[in-house]
C-alpha cells in the first residue's frame, strides 16, 4: 500500500491509527506518509527511544527501553483533556515523533519525557552524539485532525497494545511497590479519539437573523429580531445575531452541551461584489 492510497483515504474522511515498533524497520511508504502530514520519523527507520531515569526496573533494567510515562495533562485548561488519569503507561521499544511547527492541525497527545532520547541500539557506543530528537521534543502519540475532521493518530508503540501490558505490572525507578499499568484505559480512550466515537462535535439546528438595537431605561441593550429566519443575503453593516445547538459524541451516543465563551465556533460570511 502506497502513500498516495492513505492520503486518499484520510481526504475521503477516513480516520487511521497508525502503530510503530522499534523492532522492525518502518516501512518506506509508512515514512513517506507520516513526512506528507509534517511528522518525522527517525530517517534510519530503527532507533528506539530509552530513558535512564524513567524505566520500568522490572522487564527493562539494563536497556532502559520500556518507558513509564504518566498520562498527559490537558494542553491548554480550556481544552478537554480525554487521555488524562492518574496511572503510569507503559511504552516498550517506541519509535519517537517529532512534529513539524508549521502545522496547525498537529497536536502531541503524549509527549516523551525531558531525560528521553532516541537512538540507533545497532549502533553500540558509549555516548550518542547526534540523536534524532531528545526530550519533550519528541512525541510518543501523536495525531492529526485534517480539514474535512480526518483523524490521523500515530501510536509509536505497538507492543503498548498487547495484553502483557493491558494488564501488567511495572516498578518505577527508586519506587517501593509494583503497580497496573494504565495501557488498557489509555487504548481504548486513543481508539475511540480516533475513529470519532469521543471528542466530535454535531451542529444540530442553526438559527440566524437580521437584527435591531435598541437602548433600553435600564442602560442594558436590547436585540430585536427584524424579518424572518435564515434569509440567503445580507447587506454590508447589517447586524445579525446566530444561534445554533451543539451536541458532543461520547461513547457513540449524542449528548447536547453548553460550549464556553472561548470555545464558541467561528462563522464564516462571503461578500458578493454589488
Amino acid at each position: 500500500m502506497t502513500a498516495n492510497v492513505l492520503l486518499k483515504f484520510i481526504n475521503n474522511e477516513g480516520n487511521i491509527l497508525l502503530t510503530l515498533s522499534a523492532t522492525s524497520p518502518t516501512p518506506s511508504a509508512i515514512s513517506s506518509l507520516v513526512v506528507e502530514l509534517d511528522i518525522h520519523l527517525p530517517p534510519d527507520r530503527t532507533s528506539l527511544v530509552v530513558d535512564h531515569f524513567n524505566y520500568d526496573a522490572l522487564s527493562a533494567g539494563e536497556r532502559h527501553d520500556v518507558l513509564l510515562v504518566p498520562q498527559p495533562d490537558a494542553p491548554r485548561p480550556d481544552v478537554k483533556n480525554y487521555f488524562g488519569g492518574s496511572g503510569a503507561i507503559a511504552f516498550p521499544r517506541s519509535v519517537g515523533q517529532v512534529l513539524g511547527n508549521q502545522s496547525p492541525f498537529l497536536a502531541p497527545i503524549l509527549r516523551a519525557p525531558s531525560t528521553a532520547y532516541s537512538y540507533n541500539p545497532k549502533d553500540e557506543v558509549d555516548t550518542v552524539e547526534e540523536p534524532f530528537a531528545t526530550g519533550q521534543q519528541m512525541a510518543l502519540v501523536s495525531a492529526m485532525q485534517a480539514r474535512n475532521s480526518a483523524r490521523f493518530t500515530v501510536l509509536g508503540s505497538v507492543e503498548a497494545l498487547e495484553d502483557g501490558w493491558f494488564n501488567g505490572k511495572v516498578k518505577a525507578v527508586g519506587a517501593a511497590k509494583q503497580t497496573i499499568t494504565a495501557n488498557r484505559d489509555f487504548a481504548r480512550t486513543l481508539s475511540a479519539w480516533t475513529f470519532m466515537e469521543i471528542g466530535v462535535l454535531k451542529v444540530g439546528r442553526v438559527e440566524h437573523y437580521l437584527s435591531s438595537t435598541t437602548a433600553e431605561k435600564a442602560g442594558n441593550d436590547s436585540i430585536a429580531q427584524l424579518g424572518y429566519l435564515n434569509p440567503k443575503i445580507y447587506r454590508v453593516k447589517n447586524d445579525v445575531v446566530s444561534c445554533d445547538t451543539e451536541s458532543r459524541a461520547s461513547a457513540s451516543i449524542l449528548m447536547s452541551c453548553r460550549l464556553s465563551p472561548s470555545s464558541f465556533p467561528n462563522i464564516t460570511t462571503t461578500i458578493s461584489n454589488p
